[in-house]
């Protein structure tokens, strides 16, 4: 039977509210979500973002990261509000609205050895419960709304890189191919990035060019810059390049 509330006025209420993380990453090319199996109904054994539950004393993002943690195993992260989804049809237990935050993560800070969750590129999803398949695909939107006006990559790089670098990381969020002279201009233009006048040492052939982000901490663009041009869908199933 599905969970049915009422407030102190007699209308119906939710009977609970759920908060879920949309925890993306670039992995061997591709943009992966960080889902789990459910073992409980609804849809056991269908796959999940991992969240639950809010308790009486948290508050929607506490939850987030509380579920994330329990669930994989990954610590502390950055989670930004995504939305809120609360369509009294979309969880079969009853009116039960959740909010969804995004992150975008480096993957190699889950241990697969230890957590039952799984990587999943965004573009082959498995069979999903509770409508996570649609709020996958808004975290997966807004991610890539923001990758040419915000500096969301910046903790994907290491704190000096090259523009090969940067642009396997943005290929890999967008899933499109950028020309490489066209990707280093415009992201000089979005006043993100800097130069720092040094260059990289121990690669062969000519040495690269070093960039840093500007700030560290969350930024826009200036907004000089476009996305470039493109050169078509990226690759599926590359092996992740250094």
């Amino acid at each position: 039977m599905p969970l049915t509330a009422r407030n102190s006025a007699g209308f119906e209420a939710p009977a609970g509210m759920t908060a879920v993380p949309v925890v993306l990453a670039p992995l061997g090319g591709r943009l992966h979500v960080l889902l789990v199996r459910r073992d409980d109904p609804p849809d056991p054994g269908a796959w999940a973002l991992p969240g639950g539950f809010m308790s009486r004393d948290e508050r929607p993002a506490e939850t987030a990261q509380r579920k994330l943690t329990e669930k994989t195993g990954v610590g502390a992260v950055y989670l930004e509000q995504l939305q809120t989804y609360g369509d009294p049809h979309r969880d079969p237990r009853g009116w039960i609205p959740t909010v969804a935050y995004l992150a975008l993560i480096d993957a190699a800070v889950l241990r697969a050895d230890e957590s039952q969750a799984r990587w999943w590129p965004v573009d082959d999803l498995p069979i999903l419960a509770l409508g996570h398949g649609g709020i996958i695909g808004d975290g997966v939107d807004r991610l890539r709304g923001k990758l040419w006006w915000s500096n969301i990559s910046v903790g994907l790089l290491p704190e000096r890189f090259t523009m090969p670098q940067a642009r396997r990381v943005f290929e890999a969020i967008s899933g499109v191919r950028y020309e490489p002279s066209n990707f280093r201009r415009e992201l000089e233009r979005s006043g993100l990035v800097q130069a720092t006048g040094l260059v990289a040492k121990g690669a062969p052939g000519r040495p690269a060019a070093l960039y840093e982000f500007v700030s560290r901490q969350p930024a826009w663009s200036l907004r000089r810059s476009r996305p470039p041009a493109t050169l078509g869908p990226a690759p599926r199933g590359l092996a992740a390049r250094p």
